[in-house]
């Protein structure tokens, strides 16, 4: 078999991995709901790419590479077993949505379920033999033990890494109102932030299970030992909702607390050298971490006031259109306008006949968040239909 014919066979086996599938299908389904809501509650679709499939394929890329090189040059293998939990309890995962599928808990919960399975599970007791007559490989040449246990948890402080990497540099400027009501019967927008993005890891598997599943796999072998590479697609994302803050502010102090998660995972995982045991309660403290980060940002949510909530001096800007007259005036979510072409504004009937009255030339008010006033303009092509490209808090496109 040519290696070109490696090559495709190993990219084939990537793509059916159920990770990548589950992925893949969240995208579609997350851009699904996006066109659906923006038809049925905007009456326009805000963004009509596919920006979901971009991120999912795209973002991971060069973590993926540089992980990967980290964990081939630096031999972190991990055994099949781990592998096929890590892919079971990302399905079961499934039914939550976006909300856990990240390494911080997949790779953990994986890892403590296949070291416990090991520990309590023998070759000698009535699964164990039924496992033996499914051919199944967790009772590998190398069961998962304290140091492949500390293998996973180390790729899992990685990828959080990673993670803390992608949010800083990556704009998430892709917001879509959703509406609802306050006790006291007022209406106000929230965004629910969905990060979803693919990482393409090489990793070490040690032993011969894969080449008895594919005999054209490459091996390789150190002493008496054989390895094999093999690619995942492993899915970082979680979900949170924005309400009260600004989304960038949101974002950016979720990547302080997943910081300090980080550095505090990284001296349990130091510690993990002079005691094993470290390795799995390190797991542990990971995965309770990253679930009290996601509670630390809804406790925020809920403590501050509404800030996409109606204005008194104006009409409040929820979402803008790209390539839109809004844009060219660099009207922000959260602005509120507060003339159009010198006319108050108290309405969406004032903004309507404001632009009525000037069809080829814009002229706003606008309050910033920070409550400065400023004046912007811009014409209105044949091209624009004389559409600013406005989502206001009534619901309504302008």
């Amino acid at each position: 078999m040519t290696l070109l014919e490696n090559l495709l066979l190993a990219l084939l086996l990537f793509v059916l991995q159920p990770t990548f599938i589950i992925g893949f299908f969240l995208a579609l389904l997350a851009k699904s709901r996006r066109f659906k809501h923006s038809r049925y509650q905007l009456r326009t679709v805000i963004y009509k790419e596919n920006y979901e499939i971009k991120r999912l394929l795209t973002w991971g890329i060069i973590p993926g590479v540089v992980l990967s090189l980290l964990s081939v040059f630096v031999g972190m293998t991990v055994t099949i077993d781990w592998l096929i939990s890590y892919q079971i309890i990302t399905i079961l995962f499934l039914g939550l949505g976006y909300r856990f599928i990240h390494p911080i808990f997949t790779f953990s919960l994986s890892g403590l379920a296949v070291l416990l399975l090991n520990m309590f599970v023998t070759e000698t007791s009535l699964f164990g033999e039924i496992l033996k007559q499914w051919n199944s490989p967790v009772f590998s040449q190398t069961p998962m033990d304290y140091e492949s246990t500390q293998v996973i948890y180390l790729l899992a402080i990685l990828m959080l890494l990673s993670t803390v990497g992608i949010l800083t540099k990556k704009k998430l400027d892709k917001f879509i109102p959703r509406f609802l009501k306050t006790k006291r019967g007022k209406l106000v927008a929230r965004y629910r932030m969905t990060p979803l993005w693919l990482i393409p890891l090489v990793v070490v598997v040690p032993g011969d299970t894969i080449t008895a599943l594919f005999e054209w796999w490459p091996v390789f072998s150190i002493g008496n030992k054989t390895y094999s590479f093999l690619v995942i697609p492993v899915l970082l994302g979680f979900r949170y909702t924005v309400q009260a803050q600004l989304p960038s502010l949101a974002k950016k102090a979720l990547s302080k607390d997943f910081t300090v998660l980080a550095i505090i995972n990284t001296i349990i995982f130091g510690l993990s050298f002079w005691l094993d045991e470290f390795s799995a309660l390190g797991l542990v403290v990971l995965s309770a971490g990253g679930v009290y980060v996601l509670y630390r940002h809804r406790q925020r949510e809920r403590k501050w006031t509404f800030k996409f909530g109606p204005d008194q001096d104006g009409l409040r800007v929820v979402a803008v259109r790209p390539n839109s007259p809004a844009e060219r005036m660099a009207i922000e979510v959260g602005n509120v306008l507060v003339e159009s072409n010198e006319a108050p504004l108290h309405s969406v009937e004032d903004l309507t006949e404001s632009l009525f009255n000037n069809r080829s030339y814009s002229k706003l008010k606008v309050k910033r968040l920070d409550g400065e006033l400023i004046i912007t303009e811009t014409p209105i092509y044949e091209e624009d239909a004389h559409d600013l490209g406005l989502v206001l808090l009534e619901d309504t496109t302008y």
